[in-house]
């Protein structure tokens, strides 16, 4: 094992196999060569939030146990989203002090104190554990069955008695056709609080054209109310109907009026959509103009993204800025001098 210098590699040599998350941005999968490409530096960590790197690392070995084991990961970054190896290699050294060379001398997931864990809010961790039940191929939750009994029939069950886990279930199962049109036919007649969580959830799913039109259609329907707004442009964070969210984000931003949690929204789950869709201009403008108290972590935020990096930098030596922005561009030097 002294030849480890990655956890791609330790777990390999373990004789695990895992699956890498990234938590940072919704959750969306880390095929094993692109996390072994961020471990050892060939490439920029495609999702950083806050300067780190935020991972669940799922992994089990069939020949000692029918146990999974998860950690979920930290890991700082540096200001170009290049994975800081020293920070890796200290979580690494802890697990080859703690477990030694056999996976079966401890549990993998009862490590001593370290600087690297976090735990996962729980809409999160509900919506993890959903979308691993399905990779699994595991049994549904016992709280599935319950949460469909509502929405089938919302005035004879209280809606708070749902548990998360369950709507987070349901969210996971809308591929499956029955399970898609009971949520279709149904969602208007449930409980506000119902709706938007099932939204909130969506958003580390892949939703189709068709599921995406119904999402665009709830936020048409409340065009006033910022609640609905958010929920809806999470939902449709991986949504596949890229050119139709990009007009609603367009038109989103061309509004007399947006929320400041609205903009955060945006940058935080459809950065991805700025820059193909001439979108990262009127976005940083909007942002340096009606709310300039967050442009300097909106800006610290987009510009350690590796799709935008080179165009935020490009935006600070440009001599076509707005007057608003190139205000806020000063003010964002002057407090870094400070």
């Amino acid at each position: 094992m002294t030849s480890i210098s990655t956890l791609s590699e330790f777990l390999l040599q373990s004789g695990c196999q895992y699956r890498v998350y990234d938590l940072g941005r919704a959750i969306r999968k880390l095929d094993p060569q692109t996390f072994l490409d961020i471990e050892n530096n060939r490439k920029a960590h495609p999702y950083p939030r806050l300067g780190y790197a935020w991972l669940a690392v799922l992994f089990w070995n069939k020949q000692l146990s029918h146990q999974q084991y998860i950690w979920f990961l930290k890991l700082p970054l540096d200001e170009q989203g290049m994975l800081v190896s020293a920070a890796r290699n200290h979580f690494l050294g802890i697990v080859l002090e703690a477990l030694g060379k056999q996976m079966d001398n401890a549990s993998p997931d009862t490590l001593p104190e370290h600087p690297y864990g976090f735990v996962p809010g729980q809409q999160q961790m509900a919506d993890f554990n959903a979308l691993v039940r399905k990779a699994m191929k595991l049994p549904e939750s016992e709280h599935l069955a319950n949460v469909q009994a509502y929405i089938r029939a919302p005035a004879d069950q209280e809606w708070q008695s749902l548990a998360l886990q369950g709507l987070a279930d349901l969210a996971a199962s809308l591929d499956d056709p029955k399970t898609r049109q009971l949520f279709i036919s149904q969602f208007t007649a449930l409980h506000q609080q119902v709706q938007l969580t099932l939204l909130n959830s969506l958003e580390n799913h892949q939703l189709d054209v068709g599921l995406s039109e119904f999402i665009l259609a709830q936020m048409a329907a409340h065009p006033t109310q910022p609640a609905w707004q958010i929920a809806g442009l999470r939902a449709l964070s991986q949504s596949q109907a890229d050119g139709l969210v990009a007009d609603t984000l367009s038109k989103l931003l061309q509004g007399e009026q947006i929320d400041s949690d609205l903009l955060i929204t945006i940058s935080g789950r459809h950065w991805h959509r700025l820059l193909p869709h001439d979108l990262l201009s009127p976005y940083i403008n909007l942002v340096a103009e009606h709310t300039p108290d967050l442009f300097a972590p909106v800006f610290a935020d987009l510009v350690r993204l590796p799709q935008l990096r080179a165009a935020m930098l490009a935006m600070l030596r440009s001599t076509d800025k707005s007057p608003a922005l190139t205000q806020a561009i000063g003010r964002l030097f002057s407090e870094q001098q400070q």
